[in-house]
């Protein structure tokens, strides 16, 4: 585990907690210890997050982590919101009055490539405009309010033993989205059976001759995160073949993790490719930032290869922001095979993706 410079991190081991995790405090010693006001560093919550990134979860059900602790406790889980963050439609061709789009979302996006199978993608934002504003609609109505979007972390499309039911099941794939639903404040898995035809399985919702149900879900803020807080915010996903999948948000205050079976649609044994981002908050929804907007993001996997992935041109949601892809800054030094992109609002240089093996 990797701290930032001038930080001196103690970990003092506890007792063990309710939720069958070992419980610890991370206190933060030194120069990088405290703000000059006195306050917890940034630093040491950084330090605090990668940590409990790395602290496993008790098998199934909802649990929350909180600063400084070092410990999983069991949360309540609550029932998911029942709105379709669908998959993307075959672009139809460019007319006069419906222009080639350009930007993020519904197909277009960089999404990472690996030879092997992911057991582990977590998304983040290596740069945030400081001064970022975002305004969308919720799940595809109404108007539109401050801070409605979500972060989505995806896997391709892929063959599951889900769709032995379906009606013609050569045609129907498996879909898995690891979510953080800002007006609901809720994270979740969300599963789909595309062209799975019009009898779903049981429990699970219709959609345009789809299926998507949700795992449970577990709140994170009590709010809603703000744009600007996801300078500090990380999406994770994991599927473990035979064993369990799990969603997780975090940043440098608390986390929230939900774990699920992996047989909903056996993910662990296709997962090879991730799409991440912020996007509408569902329905096929914009998230529409406001001017002079710029984020980076980083994708970072742990996989059965250690090669650095590849970049496609492919996206899978349907959701949408107003950003365009851009030319993206060399990624440094990173610890994990990790691709990098970047968007924006401004007149954007010709698109590049970044990699690294780490």
């Amino acid at each position: 585990m990797r701290f930032r410079r001038n930080l001196v991190l103690v970990v003092v081991a506890g007792v063990v907690g309710a939720a069958g995790g070992v419980t610890a405090t991370v206190t933060a010693v030194g120069e990088a210890g405290a703000s000059a006001n006195g306050g917890v560093s940034s630093a040491s919550r950084v330090g605090w997050q990668h940590a409990i990134a790395a602290l496993p979860a008790p098998a199934g059900g909802c649990f929350r982590a909180s600063y400084p602790v070092l410990a999983w406790h069991a949360a309540a889980c609550r029932a998911a919101p029942t709105v379709p963050f669908g998959p993307a439609v075959d672009a139809l061709p460019a007319t006069a009055s419906r222009p080639v789009v350009h930007t993020v979302g519904d197909g277009n996006d960089y999404s990472a490539v690996v030879t092997g199978l992911i057991s582990q993608a977590t998304g983040a934002f290596t740069d945030v405009s400081p001064s970022i504003t975002e305004k969308g609609r919720y799940g595809g109505r109404g108007a539109t309010f401050p801070n409605t979007y979500s972060l989505q972390l995806n896997s391709e499309f892929f063959t599951s033993p889900a769709c032995s039911g379906s009606s013609d099941p050569a045609q129907c794939l498996g879909w898995q989205q690891f979510i953080y639903d800002s007006a609901a404040d809720s994270v979740f898995m969300q599963y789909w059976l595309i062209d799975y035809g019009n009898n779903c399985p049981a429990s699970w919702n219709p959609f345009e001759g789809s299926c998507y149900v949700n795992s449970s879900a577990t709140a994170f803020v009590g709010g809603t995160l703000t744009a600007s807080e996801l300078a500090t915010t990380q999406l994770a996903g994991s599927a473990h073949l035979g064993g369990t999948d799990s969603v997780e948000l975090s940043n440098g205050s608390q986390a929230g993790i939900v774990k699920n079976a992996d047989t909903v649609l056996t993910l662990a044994g296709s997962w090879n490719t991730t799409e991440f981002g912020v996007f509408g908050d569902g329905g096929g929804t914009e998230a529409k930032f406001g001017k002079k907007t710029t984020l980076e993001e980083t994708t970072t996997l742990v996989s059965t290869g250690h090669s650095a992935p590849s970049c496609v041109v492919e996206g899978f949601t349907g959701e949408t922001n107003n950003l365009k892809l851009t030319s993206t800054p060399a990624l440094g030094t990173v610890l994990s095979p990790t691709i990098g992109s970047a968007q924006t609002d401004a007149k954007a240089q010709p698109a590049t993706c970044a990699t690294a093996a780490g």
